[in-house]
């Protein structure tokens, strides 16, 4: 499973102090819900960009539940789940701020995520329901953007708000965001 969690650290100060040796459990097992359930397993690569437009490798901090059996993985809230480019400038791009230099150097790939986000829309409307505000009888994408960043404040709370309630995030529902079978003992 996932979990995003929130950071001030940029995705430079998060790689320099090797923030994710410091990354400490959630409290509550994502999928049991046990509380103190969560030891350290180990680390993942994935790859992150910054606000210089710059692709960085990062470590993220897995979790193993010695109760079900699952692992949980902590996210930086400046990463999107499955996504290259940062939250901040995602967030920039869906918000049509596209004269920023870190937007500009992403531009195809910030429309790929626009297309994504439009293409799981109707899924995700069926997930999330009215937890965001009421929905007009013919959503769309940017109305659906502007009523979330409204009530999450930024995208890195939307995310969070996404995988944590409801399980799935803006560009599609991932088995990682999926409660696992509980088995019985």
């Amino acid at each position: 499973m996932q979990r995003i969690f929130q950071t001030s650290l940029t995705p430079e100060q998060y790689a320099e102090q090797e923030y994710h040796k410091q990354v400490k459990p959630p409290e509550n097992c994502c999928n049991c819900e046990r509380f103190h359930a969560l030891e350290a397993l180990t680390y993942y690569q994935r790859y992150v960009t910054t606000a210089t437009a710059r692709v960085l490798l990062i470590w993220v901090r897995r979790f193993w539940c010695r109760y079900c059996g699952i692992t949980v993985s902590c996210l930086p809230d400046f990463a999107q789940p499955y996504r290259l480019v940062n939250t901040p400038t995602v967030e920039a791009a869906f918000n049509e701020q596209t004269t920023r230099p870190e937007v500009q150097r992403w531009i195809p790939l910030l429309k790929s995520y626009w297309k994504r986000f439009e293409t799981h829309l109707p899924e995700l409307l069926r997930q999330v329901g009215n937890a965001f505000g009421p929905v007009p009888r013919a959503p769309d994408a940017q109305g659906f953007w502007k009523q979330l960043v409204e009530q999450c404040g930024s995208l890195a709370q939307a995310t969070g708000e996404l995988v944590h309630r409801f399980h799935t995030c803006l560009f599609g529902t991932y088995c990682c965001h999926q409660r696992r079978p509980l088995h019985a003992a």
